[in-house]
Parts: structure tokens; C-alpha cells; sequence
């Protein structure tokens, strides 16, 4: 996957002082995919903005997370970027634990099965009951003198 940067402290999390590895975020995207709560695991760890440079990722909140970029100069430093933006390559090398490491190898190795059909079936969007219309004595005639 990467190289491990032993020395690098991980701020975020609680994980001080263990070592981390980098890795291309492209992976922990195909990990987290729609799953907020996996995207979360990255608040407080250290990634490389292709323009940007070093950031630290401080919050995510619905499908964007907001990275502080000491490096940009002239602009906000603290800059949101949508989910999208790991699969579109803007970024590189994000520092993860192993233990997240592990995690991310693990959902590689054995994919979410596909919901079952009857699991579709349910849930499904379902037609509306079409009402029937009572018939009037207009509706009669014109049936009965198309017959």
C-alpha cells in the first residue's frame, strides 16, 4: 500500500505518538464510498493537496471536510473539498494509523454484498393505487356508442 513515516505523530483520535503510513487516498475513498461515518475517521489526519500542500483535516460535515492549508497563501486556510475530490486525484498521500490501515485492506479484501432481491423488492418505490373512476351517464353513452 505505502511506506510507513515512523516519527509522525497523529493528532486527531487520540493516537499520539504511533506511527503512520501514507497512502493514496483514492483508497481510503473506495473505502469510505457513501459511508459518512468512515469519512470521519480522517478528522485530525495529515494530507498532501496536489497545489496546496501539507493540511491537517479538521472537520467533515455532510459530503465535503474542510482541510487547514498553512501553505496557501493569500486565501482562507481552512478550505472545503468534496468527497469527489479524493477520486479526482487532488490529493496525495494521507496519513493513516495501521489500525485504519487495517480496516480499509480488510473491506478490499471482502466487499459489501449486494442487497438481495427481496431486500430491492421492498424497497422498491411502489405505484400509486390507481383509483377507479365512477362511471356517469355521459361516460356510459360514449362507451356504449363505441361498442
Amino acid at each position: 500500500m505505502a511506506q510507513p513515516d515512523v516519527g509522525q505523530e497523529q493528532e486527531g483520535n487520540g493516537l499520539a505518538s504511533q506511527a503512520t503510513i501514507a497512502i493514496d487516498p483514492l483508497s481510503f475513498f473506495q473505502y469510505a464510498a457513501s459511508h459518512e461515518d468512515r469519512w470521519q475517521e480522517l478528522v485530525g489526519l495529515s494530507i498532501n493537496h496536489c497545489t496546496f500542500g501539507l493540511g491537517t483535516i479538521r472537520k467533515i460535515e455532510g459530503e465535503y471536510l474542510y482541510v487547514d492549508l498553512p501553505e496557501r497563501q493569500g486565501k482562507k486556510q481552512l478550505t472545503e473539498f468534496g468527497w469527489d475530490s479524493f477520486r479526482r486525484g487532488f490529493f496525495q498521500n494521507l496519513q493513516i494509523d495501521t489500525a485504519l490501515q487495517e480496516k480499509i485492506l480488510a473491506a478490499a479484501a471482502c466487499p459489501e454484498m449486494p442487497p438481495s432481491i427481496e431486500t430491492l423488492a421492498a424497497e422498491a418505490p411502489k405505484e400509486p393505487i390507481k383509483k377507479k373512476r365512477k362511471s356517469t351517464k355521459a361516460t356510459k353513452t360514449t362507451k356504449e356508442s363505441e361498442s
